[in-house]
Parts: structure tokens; sequence; C-alpha cells
């Protein structure tokens, strides 16, 4: 006579779970070593809530998240020719993995050592530093993973002295040429370390890093995929936006001094940006190769007023090392940064606006910059293409002496346009700003903000970030080349909150970045860079002749930023939406497309192959992408008048 069934209804529901699971466990001889395999690897990677979710969810089918299809589909796809590259490599480079661990909990110290042993890459070295753990299963565990595999080198220290300390003693230990670093708490991708090699034997990176996942304590939830651009110095400044995976070049570690011990917290945004002062190739591998287990505890959420403090310390003395006169404040979130610099004397900008007609919208907008410049010597040039409005022209003329308006008269093109207003000033001006005729300025600042940013060495152009009239809805946050085929806004349709902090992507909408290309409706440009590409292409009558202007100054080293700390409004109609569809000036789209397609092709540097190009949000793929090559973002500083190389690998 079977009595479970009538055991388990007089147990609480809890129990009676656990009974069947237990039953089912048991029952299951075909199963069983798969399922006692699946129970310790749930053990070690979560601990108990994961073990009993496992229990509950014997002989039932186990629904797979995006991201857990996803590894299994790239495990399939890719994993094969991985493997298969990795068996015909002749001279493999070992890669040094550090790691400082203090009482690690125990199923989380487990599931990162196995993240490393399962690499598929075998030529590497894990060394270890203990800070002194308390917890007597780390050491203990520790030693058993190192006797057990030559690989593994610990140092277990006598007196805690902090993560920067821990880690410097795992340097100690490397002896790879290169070195990557892994928290004592997250995984590593079983291709990260094959992804590091591949990168550390075609591109000769002194500093790499890689896209990550954020996931959950007991890793069964994702929180965020963090998808990073080609790197971009200023948004560094702003946002310490590099995390992980991240590797260096194991001499200019040494050379750095590793970790700095007189940081608690933070000193991983200082090293990475001391180690970008003096890297010469900086590599960025756009693929996840590393899972971040997130804690509510952890020294980011607890100490947010020390990590803002200490962190604008770092920010400031990068500053002061690379020479910017900048000074440092707090941005509009957690762990974003706000450097202030102030233009130099001797600057003047040239405000170009050409217009047919619209007296009232020039008004505006003429109006609105005289309100709201203070500090920038500037001359407005008025370019009247052939108005006809009488009230228009009886406006126009009278606005000299204040402005200048000159004549244009002749077909339609914008670019031809915008070059003959430039031939027409007179020398002294250093900028140029492009601005539309239906433009207007909010705040004072704004063209202050812009200048100090273009007159930084390697800075070509600076775009503003523009609202549409409702003044809570994005038109222009930069430019993402190829998107919706041609070229398309960043953030476009977005709406900002009241108090204007809206992270949106890893702070894409407060933090000054690099971009491949900004809007000319209110673009900043140095004379001298506008002079060294020949202006604009006037082949490009209407449509794309700023993006290519854009594209040309970035292919002759020049850096491209978008700063929505100069906020303005376009009075552009925001039902237009997108032309999809529609193209309103074809030949120039082919002309454009025909340049530049294959630049295209390869994925705008500053966008991302793992995001859809059919939206403006950054909007991760679904499913990711599963290949086994990848085109890595590749960037050189070309010397020390701030220009840049960027390179993408084929």
């Amino acid at each position: 006579m079977n009595l479970l069934p009538q055991r388990l209804r007089q147990l609480p529901r809890k129990l009676r779970l656990l009974a069947r699971s237990l039953r089912q466990l048991l029952q299951d001889r075909a199963n069983r070593t798969s399922n006692l395999r699946q129970l310790r690897t749930a053990w070690r990677d979560g601990g108990l809530h994961r073990l009993k979710a496992q229990l509950a969810m014997l002989g039932q089918p186990m629904p797979l998240s995006d991201w857990q299809q996803h590894r299994a589909r790239f495990a399939a796809a890719a994993g094969p020719a991985i493997q298969s590259a990795i068996a015909a490599l002749r001279n493999p480079v070992a890669i040094g993995v550090l790691v400082p661990t203090y009482n690690t909990p125990e199923p989380m110290l487990h599931a990162m050592l196995q993240s490393v042993l399962q690499q598929w890459y075998p030529h590497w070295q894990l060394c270890i530093a203990d800070d002194a753990s308390t917890a007597p299963h780390v050491r203990r565990i520790l030693q058993d993973y190192a006797r057990r595999d030559p690989r593994i080198r610990l140092h277990l220290g006598e007196a805690n002295r902090g993560v920067s300390h821990a880690t410097n003693q795992a340097l100690a230990l490397c002896t790879c040429p290169f070195t990557v670093l892994l928290d004592h708490d997250d995984l590593l991708e079983p291709q990260a370390l094959y992804r590091v090699a591949e990168s550390v034997q075609q591109d000769d990176p002194d500093l790499l890093y890689s896209d990550e996942v954020l996931v959950t304590h007991d890793g069964g939830t994702v929180l965020q995929y963090v998808q990073r651009p080609v790197f971009s110095p200023e948004y560094l400044r702003e946002h310490p936006y590099i995390v992980h995976l991240v590797g260096f070049r194991t001499a200019l570690l040494r050379e750095l001094g590793g970790l700095d011990e007189s940081l608690a917290i933070s000193q991983d945004y200082d090293l990475i940006l001391r180690a970008s002062e003096r890297a010469h190739t900086i590599v960025h591998i756009p693929e996840v190769l590393y899972q971040w287990r997130t804690h509510p505890a952890s020294a980011g959420h607890s100490r947010a007023d020390e990590v803002m403090r200490v962190s604008s310390g770092v920010l400031q003395r990068h500053l002061d090392r690379i020479g910017l006169t900048g000074q440092v404040g707090p941005g509009l979130s957690f762990n974003f940064f706000a450097p202030h610099y102030k233009p130099a004397p001797g600057q003047r900008v040239a405000i170009i606006i050409p217009t047919k007609n619209h007296g009232a919208l020039v008004r505006q907008c003429i109006d609105s910059l005289r309100a709201t410049i203070a500090q920038v010597d500037y001359d407005i040039i008025l370019i009247d293409h052939d108005s006809t409005d009488a009230e228009s022209l009886a406006y126009f003329d009278t606005l000299a002496p204040q402005v200048t308006v000159l004549r244009y008269s002749g077909p339609f093109n914008f670019s031809a346009i915008n070059n003959w207003a430039v031939r027409q000033l007179p020398p002294g001006h250093t900028h140029y700003l492009f601005c539309n005729n239906d433009i207007e300025a909010l705040e004072p600042g704004w063209l202050e903000h812009m200048l100090a940013l273009a007159q930084q060495p390697g800075v070509g152009m600076v775009g503003a970030q523009l609202l549409y009239p409702d003044r809570h809805t994005i038109q222009h946050a930069g430019v993402c080349v190829g998107a919706f085929g041609v070229a398309e806004h960043y953030g476009k349709f977005l709406r900002l909150p009241p108090d204007r902090v809206d992270i949106a992507h890893q702070g894409r909408l407060i933090a000054t970045h690099e971009v491949a290309a900004v809007t000319a409706a209110c673009l900043l440009m140095r004379r001298d860079a506008f002079e060294a590409i020949g202006g604009y292409d006037e082949g490009l009558a209407v449509g794309f002749g700023d993006v290519d202007l854009c594209l040309r100054t970035l292919e002759a080293g020049w850096r491209i930023l978008y700063s929505p700390r100069a906020t303005l409004l376009h009075h552009e109609s925001l039902t237009r939406g997108k032309a999809e569809g529609y193209d309103p000036h074809p030949e120039d789209s082919a002309a454009f497309l025909a340049r530049w397609g294959g630049w295209i092709a390869q994925t705008d540097p500053y966008f991302h192959p793992g995001c859809d190009p059919r939206h403006t949000c950054w909007l991760p793929l679904n499913p990711l992408p599963c290949t086994a090559a990848i085109h890595r973002r590749i960037y050189h500083p070309t010397g020390t008048d701030g220009r840049q190389q960027l390179q993408r690998t084929a």
C-alpha cells in the first residue's frame, strides 16, 4: 500500500512540494544523474533559492529566458567554428585573469571558478588573491581548485587590505602578456578569453573592453544588456561607461602601478582613466562576454555619496594630468559628472542662418540668440535666399548693423549656400555655427558650453540637443549613420521627464559623448576643420549634406561631440515622423549611399551591431546576433593634437 499521497496531504504546502520533488528525483531513474547534476549546478550558481527552484522543476519542461536561449543558440551557431579556430592556433597567447576574493558566498565562488574552467580557450592563467577572508570555506575551496589545476595561482593574504591591494597581489602572480579583471562573484561567458586572445593577437591592444549583461544576484533575471560604443573619451569623462569585461597589456598595468591602493572605491574608474591616457590602441569587443551579478548591498548602491565624491576627485585628477582646464561637478544622475570648461580668449563664432521668407521664425531665432549669448564674441550672418514675402523683407532690412544680411540667389542648394556664406566672411572667426532659421535658444550658456568643447584638442564639431516645441520630446540627440537604411536621429520621439533626468540607455541623453554625426540644424564647427575637408559637398543639394560633412570630418581624425547641456528648440513638425517609404531627395540619398554604403555596412562605430537600426532608442535586437566572426572597433589616438583614427576589423 502506498501511503505517501495520504501523508503528503497532511503536510504543509511547501513541504508537500518538496516531498513531491524528491519523489520525482528518486523515481526518474533514467535521468537521475542529469537531475543531480542540475541540482548541484543550481546550488553552486544561486544557493538555496536556485536549488529549491530547480527541485520544483524536476520532471517539467523549463522555459528558457531570452538570455538563456541566446547562450544556447550562440554555443550551437558559433561554438564549433570558434573551437576549430582555437585548435588551429599555432602560437596561442596566454591570458591572465585577476580575481580578488573576500568572503565570497560559496555558490558564487564555485560558479565564478567554473566559468573560467569552462572557457573554450584553454590558454589562461587564473591568478587569485584572497584578502584574508574570515569565512573558512573560501580558503578551502580556492586551495582545492588550485591543487586540481596548475593554471590556477593563489595568494592567501594574512591581513585584510582592500580590493585594490588584493588585485595588485594577483597581478604580481601573473606571467601572461595580457590580463583581464574578474570580480569574485561574477561570471565569464565561455567564449570570453578567446575573444580577448583573438584581439591581442590581431589588434595588439593596450586597453580592451567588452559588453556585459546585468543579472540578479541569483543569475535568474536579466536586468539590462550593456552594449557599448567604440572608445569615447568625452563619454568616459562624464560617465564610467566601461566596467566589465576590461583588460590591459600586463606591462602597461605594471607601469601604472596597478590599482591605486589609497582608493577603497572607484579604483576601477581611476585605473581605466589612467590607462586610457597612455594607451595607443583601445579595442571594444561588441559582444556580451561578462555576467555582472548585481547586489542591492554592493558598494555602488550603499555608498552612493562616497562614490560621487571619490569619482569626482578621480576625474579631476585625470583632467589635470591631460591639461584640460575644467572643473568637475555632479551630473544629472548617480555616477554621472559634468566637467565645466571655459572658452579660451580669442574665440569668435560666425552664426550662419539661411532663410527664404519666414520672417517670424527668423525673428524668434535671432531674438533668442541675443538673449542667451553673453560671454562669447559672435556675429550673426543671415543669408536671404531670394525672399519674396514683403513682411519678411521689411524685417530683414531692420537688422543692420547688429546682423549682417547677405543676399543669395539661385536654385536651392543647402550645401552651396553655406559654403558661399563662409566665403563671404571677414577674417577672424575661429568657429562657424550652422543654424536653421527655426531654432530657438532657451537658456543662457549653451553656446559657451559648445565652444568650450569645440576648442578641445581633436574636437572638430559639436552638436546640440534639440527638442520639439513641446519642450519634452527629443528631436535630435546625435545621428546614427545607417539607421533606417541611411541615417536618423538618436533619441527621436523619446520624452524627457520634468527634471530632465532620463539616462535612456547608459546615459546617452544626459552625457556628452562622441558620435559619428550631428545635424546641421545647430552645429558648431572649427574653421580649420571646415577648411581642411573643403566644406560641404555641393553635390548633395538637399539631403544628407550635413551627415556627409560629419563623416568626412570623422575620417580626417576629428572627434564629433553631441552635448545635451546645450539644449535648444527645433520648430520642426513633431507629427512629421520618419520618412519611411518616402524619400524627398532620392538623388542625394543615392549619392550619399554610393559614397558611404561600405562604411554603413560595417555599422556606425558609435552604434552597436546588437541594437535594432530601425529604432532610435538603442533597443537590443531580439534575438541577439550569434556569429563566430565579429567586427571589433579600434580606437587609436594619433598624437598630441587630440585627433583619432577609428578602425573596424573585417
